[in-house]
């Protein structure tokens, strides 16, 4: 049976009868239309306030480009889905997703449109269960200099990035229209690998390719959309911790200690409340798409991943 959803977590897209997804079952639709609406001028202006405070209080973020996830749509045999995508930033992300007035934001787009993320950035997420040569899954501790989920466990992930494909452009410059869906795929697959190599200290040789679960959507941030894989690695957990503490790897600040937990504990892990009650809102995504597949796959009796 599948377990009851954390407060903090909404489930945007599960993969069917619980079988990940490689890259080559995911498409791309990019499209300008599926760009977040102009708020009303007042409200539009506020996002400059909103990223100048947060500026202020950490100097270290940056306004980079997003890919916009707007919606979902399985693929007509059931093998696969596509991402409609259109491009967001940052700034955008801070101003919108993370605003005081948030929910202000999402009933004007119901008011509007009825779609409440239709003046949302929703800047699409990527993240990793990653499970290791001894049956163990990765948590980091996230730093003081990361932009949300301060001290909180979390999973490797980050963002796919737009400016891997056409550079540093801003981006109401970017024609999305004209990008190549197959290298926006790489982009969000290889983003998935670049996260865990950058922040763990994991070269890419000992990591499988990822595979897609779903997208779990982050409350506590307006709905963020965060898209959640499956990697092994052929490490163990001893091995990993010893490369990790080496330090110097590009995103070594991004956390301050790694942990290990059992992959038997993952199916009862709301039951933990000392660990449950310390995970990041991300994590708790990709922790309960896992298990949403695993009671999905044992359901249909299906042992493939």
């Amino acid at each position: 049976m599948a377990r009851q959803l954390d407060k903090d977590v909404e489930i945007m897209y599960l993969v069917p009868n619980g079988t990940f997804y490689n890259n080559s079952q995911v498409g791309v639709r990019l499209s300008s239309e599926y760009n977040r609406k102009k708020l009303p001028d007042h409200l539009e202006n506020n996002i400059n306030k909103i990223w100048s405070e947060h500026l202020h209080a950490n100097q270290r973020l940056w306004n980079g480009t997003k890919f916009r996830i707007d919606s979902v749509e399985q693929k007509s045999d059931d093998d696969g889905v596509f991402f409609n995508l259109g491009i967001t930033c940052y700034k955008d992300f801070i101003g919108t997703n993370w605003s005081p007035n948030a929910q202000e934001l999402r009933n004007i787009g119901l008011e509007h449109y009825n779609n409440s993320h239709i003046y949302m950035s929703d800047a699409l997420g990527v993240g990793s269960l990653v499970q290791t040569a001894d049956d163990c899954f990765i948590l980091l501790r996230r730093s003081k200099y990361c932009g949300e989920a301060i001290g909180l466990l979390d999973i490797p992930g980050g963002h796919p990035e737009p400016k891997e494909i056409v550079g540093k452009v801003e981006a109401i410059d970017i024609d999305i229209s004209g990008i190549s869906p197959d290298k926006v795929i790489k982009e969000i697959f290889g983003s998935t690998l670049r996260e865990i190599i950058d922040e763990v200290n994991i070269p890419g040789e000992y990591l499988s390719q990822p595979q897609l679960m779903g997208i779990a959507r982050n409350t506590t941030s307006a709905g963020r959309p965060s898209s959640e894989y499956y990697t092994s690695c052929s490490l163990t957990s001893q091995e990993i911790k010893q490369r990790y503490l080496e330090g110097g790897h590009s995103e070594a600040d991004e956390s301050t200690d790694i942990i290990f937990i059992p992959m038997s504990m993952i199916m009862t892990l709301q039951d933990k409340k000392d660990i449950w009650g310390d995970l990041a809102p991300s994590a708790k995504g990709c922790i309960t798409l896992y298990q949403l597949c695993e009671s999905l796959r044992k359901a249909t009796n299906c042992d493939c991943h």
